[in-house]
């Protein structure tokens, strides 16, 4: 919308738009709906849990849900489930939700990250890792990858 108020300013300081179409300009520009995101969420990715002890933890899961390690990081591992999977890494503060990640259309890191600023919201780029975060307005951790994303 702001775009569109710059160019009605423009348009009505050079002289080629009327005090008349300029009103009715911005009025046309303000009720219009905000446009949509470019972030289309399709699926929930994965939960990654705080966990004080990640072997225990994945012994305990394997056990209780009969998953599966689909892959490891340093501090931490993930366990398949279906499509999505179940994250148990050692970060704080423990016996938390550490992080929800969204599965997302297209998914491009920059031009998420661009998307992202857009809508006021700060991204976080991890500097060792190629992954997408940002916080909701409680203090949620968010991390938005491509569907097929498997840690």
């Amino acid at each position: 919308m702001l775009a569109q108020v710059e160019a009605l300013v423009s348009a009505f300081e050079s002289g080629s738009l009327s005090r008349r179409d300029f009103v009715r300009g911005v009025v046309v520009a303000a009720a219009a709906p905000p446009p949509k995101p470019d972030v289309r969420a399709l699926s929930l990715n994965h939960v990654t849990l705080a966990v004080g002890d990640v072997d225990a933890s994945q012994a305990f899961y394997e056990r209780v849900l009969g998953v599966s390690e689909v892959s490891r990081q340093p501090n931490g591992v993930n366990l398949g489930l279906g499509e999505s999977f179940l994250g148990l890494y050692t970060v704080e503060p423990k016996g938390r939700i550490h992080h929800f990640c969204v599965g997302v259309e297209g998914y491009d890191l920059d031009g998420h990250a661009m998307e992202l600023r857009r809508l006021g919201v700060e991204p976080l780029i991890r500097q060792d890792r190629p992954e997408l975060y940002f916080t909701d307005p409680d203090g949620i951790t968010v991390q938005l990858s491509e569907v097929e994303y498997r840690g």
